[in-house]
């Protein structure tokens, strides 16, 4: 009969990596959600924390501590950049989201992310959500996507942030995200 600890390690977990923006940002992507919610009504993205999706991967936690210091490995041989933010945009039929100026850099640590967990075992390897990364205001939106995309594509919006450290997220299957850890880029 197996023991606790070895069905503790036999859990498949999803990990997300995500940048989070500066409380100064985060706090300008909160108003727009709230002001959304003012006109829409409730959402699906409503309470989720504002960030960048890099990608997920879903592991056995048997391998958790390799992916971490695969991860760890590129976060030391990452220089801190900024992200500028530029406007609004949208994905046909269900997303608002604020646009980022220019995505080099966040492609640049997501190539470097997805690269370092190949191999791993996972059944569907590094997913990124999305190919344009970006600050979602609202999805899954459905027939209020034309009065979301009424209410913020016209309007002119500027902000940046420095990015210092990847948000490491943890869930068991169907369960809710958890903040594992945050690891610093190297300094100099």
């Amino acid at each position: 009969m197996p023991n606790e600890m070895s069905l503790e390690f036999s859990k498949q977990h999803q990990y997300l990596f995500v940048i989070i923006p500066s409380p100064e940002v985060r706090d300008q992507i909160v108003a727009f959600k709230q002001e959304l919610l003012h006109h829409l009504g409730d959402y699906s993205s409503l309470h989720s924390e504002p960030h960048i999706t890099l990608g997920t991967i879903s592991l056995n936690q048997v391998k958790e501590d390799e992916l971490l210091e695969r991860i760890r490995f590129v976060c030391a041989q990452s220089k801190p950049f900024v992200v500028n933010l530029s406007g609004f945009g949208k994905f046909k039929p269900h997303t608002v989201y604020a646009r980022l100026a220019n995505s080099d850099d966040v492609r640049k640590l997501m190539s470097a992310c997805q690269n370092a967990v190949q191999g791993l075992p996972s059944k569907k390897g590094w997913q990124p959500k999305v190919k344009n990364p970006h600050l979602t205001i609202g999805r899954e939106l459905g027939t209020r996507y034309n009065r979301a995309k009424e209410i913020f594509l016209e309007r002119s919006f500027d902000a940046s942030f420095e990015v210092n450290h990847l948000r490491v997220m943890r869930r068991e299957l169907e369960g809710h995200y958890q903040v594992m850890l945050e690891i610093p880029f190297r300094l100099n």
